[in-house]
């Protein structure tokens, strides 16, 4: 791999002959593959018997854990991945080793449930690892400012399933006016991407030394914005998939002086070779290529200054804010004919004609939202109301909220859950009985068609249609 001069001149000073050797010869092999499981979706019976659809009918294996999330898994070779049913119902989701660190650092800080912000957080893989962590009774808040990148994040925790989840598509700015305050807020920031040369040619085109001076300032913007709406006490997890010190270290620094925050260590086993600091004495963790197996990240956490008390009254000012939406909400609500359709008691609410639900706990919280935040997804999306009907949604198909006597299903083999998935006509067996039926694959639901007798419409979302074939 051809890098630019100045990244090597600067990468050898921060790092030292050795490690910059092992990462300029490990960036010149392949990059390791890896997939998380989704612990809502599988059980550890299924995930070690599990293989994935290569080429020309062959079965690609895993081979270790990946050390730091019991969920990771290595696998052998990279399957086609698009062409397997099982990625698309959510049962699992590709993402490189490294990042699946966040697993380990939220199951050491986080032991009782919490309201969390992911505040970058497409294309979704830090946030699904981070729902699968986070101790049950949670709220997680996701959120992507880019459009595009904002409704494959919704897409992908529809997939996951999770009920307890908001996607938005929002700015900083629009989450400190909200009003909204969290006990955790992760913040992968945008960064100069230097731990994606292996994976990413533009990443190594797209480099100079003033993209890495234009982020450092950026992330400090986004961090300093942010900073309001998290908790005296609460936890910033901040993170980058880049080497430099610049946007690393020093910014850990800024952070802790200039917003008043004391970094915390995160305590790591010696087999995982996780580098410390290359800057400074703050407790930081660095993966390397070379010497960790998976891509360039840095993360570091940090627990808010302030008295408990500014906390204290932040959660008496949202409870009274809570009663207040309960006393609006009951005149809002709409038929609960099909609370069935669930495992949980939820809240109603029709967005335009659309009706969501969700858990009650957390309802307020929604509401509270919905006049602040540009919402994409939240709870369930139970259907779309069509004349007197209502349209099932793909979201209720994909919830693990979803109750298994809610629909007849029909079990697809390999080649007819492509086919529903390339969103084709389906033929369902003469027996099947009429009215909205729900597809599965291996016992996992993948989606809805609507069985007419005569013939099946297949209602899988035309924007999630896989478009490749076998």
């Amino acid at each position: 791999m051809t890098l630019p001069k100045s990244f090597e001149d600067y990468t050898l000073q921060l790092m030292g002959a050795e490690r910059f050797t092992r990462l300029c010869q490990a960036l010149d092999t392949p990059s390791p593959v890896s997939i998380r499981f989704n612990p809502f979706k599988t059980t550890n019976e299924e995930r070690q018997s599990m293989t994935f659809p290569g080429h020309e009918g062959e079965r690609i294996k895993q081979t270790d854990k990946v050390s730091w999330c019991n969920e990771g898994h290595y696998l052998e070779s990279r399957p086609a991945f698009t062409l397997d049913p099982l990625l698309h119902a959510g049962v699992y989701y590709v993402q490189e080793a490294s990042s699946m660190f966040i697993d380990h650092v939220i199951r050491e800080y986080v032991t009782e449930p919490v309201k969390m912000l992911d505040l970058c957080a497409a294309p979704g893989g830090k946030t699904t690892a981070v729902r699968a962590a986070l101790p049950e009774g949670s709220m997680l808040f996701c959120n992507e400012p880019v459009k595009l990148r904002a409704n494959i994040l919704s897409e992908n925790m529809q997939k996951f399933g999770h009920p307890e989840v908001i996607v938005t598509n929002n700015y900083p700015r629009d989450y400190a006016r909200s009003g909204l305050r969290f006990d955790v807020i992760l913040a992968d920031v945008p960064c100069s991407g230097e731990g994606m040369f292996r994976k990413d040619e533009d990443a190594v085109r797209l480099w100079s030394p003033q993209n890495v001076e234009k982020c450092r300032d950026l992330q400090r913007e986004i961090i300093e914005t942010i900073w309001p709406c998290l908790n005296a006490g609460g936890i910033l997890i901040y993170s980058t998939c880049t080497y430099n010190a610049k946007e690393d270290e020093e910014n850990i620094a800024w952070i802790a002086d200039n917003l008043g925050a004391d970094v915390l260590k995160v305590p790591v086993e010696d087999g995982w070779n996780i580098t410390g600091p290359l800057v400074g004495n703050n407790p930081v963790c660095r993966f390397l290529p070379g010497y960790t197996m998976g891509e360039g990240l840095f993360m570091a956490v940090l627990r808010k200054r302030g008295e408990q008390e500014e906390a204290k009254e932040n959660k008496v000012r949202e409870a009274r804010q809570r009663k207040k939406e309960k006393g609006k909400q009951d005149h809002q609500q709409p038929t609960t004919a099909y609370q069935q359709w669930l495992k949980e008691p939820v809240n109603f609410h029709w967005v335009a004609d659309r009706l969501v639900a969700m858990p009650q706990q957390w309802d307020a919280y929604y509401l509270q939202a919905t006049k602040y935040l540009h919402i994409l997804h939240a709870g369930i999306t139970i259907g779309t109301a069509k004349g007197k009907d209502l349209v099932p949604d793909e979201s209720l198909a994909l919830s693990t909220a979803l109750s298994t006597e809610a629909f007849p299903r029909w079990e697809a083999d390999y080649h007819e859950a492509l086919q529903y998935l390339h969103r084709e006509a389906v033929v369902l067996p003469a027996e099947m009985p009429k009215g909205y039926v729900l597809v599965t694959y291996q016992g996992h639901p993948l989606g809805f068609v609507k069985n007419l007798g005569s013939r099946a419409n297949n209602l899988y979302p035309k924007e999630w249609k896989i478009k490749i074939t076998l």
